[in-house]
């Protein structure tokens, strides 16, 4: 009883989606994605199901690089002396507005470009 007057008086609060959330996702979209087709039935007109395999897959690679190239930042900053990533946040938001939609334009772009370098590996 007394958990449920503390699930009803405290406000739901999200859990952060973690690099393991999305990789679990991934797996077990891998694995049931030919159960889920094969359940629609699709006759006509559908793409093979080898190629939605290689899509997945080349998501699951650019997704490990993502987070292989973070760790090897927070390497990085950590052993050479550079600011911590607080501050360097702090640094981001003293910028103008403009300079900071650069800032994350640049990233997405960044961002796209990989996932895109990533498929065409893969495929």
């Amino acid at each position: 009883m007394k958990t449920l007057i503390q699930y009803f008086t405290r406000p739901w609060v999200p859990v952060p989606l973690k690099f393991w959330h999305i990789l679990a996702l991934i797996c077990i979209s891998w694995l049931a994605m030919p159960y889920l087709f094969n359940a629609l039935q699709l006759a006509a007109g559908f793409v093979d199901l080898g190629i939605l395999h290689v899509v997945l897959l080349s998501f699951c690679c650019w997704l490990l690089a993502v987070a292989v190239a973070y760790l090897i930042l927070r390497f990085l900053l950590l052993h050479t002396g550079l600011p911590a990533i607080n501050e360097i946040i702090t640094h981001f938001k003293l910028l103008n507005l403009w300079e900071q939609y650069l800032m994350y334009l640049a990233c997405y772009a960044l961002l796209l470009c990989s996932a895109i370098g990533a498929l065409i590996a893969i495929c």
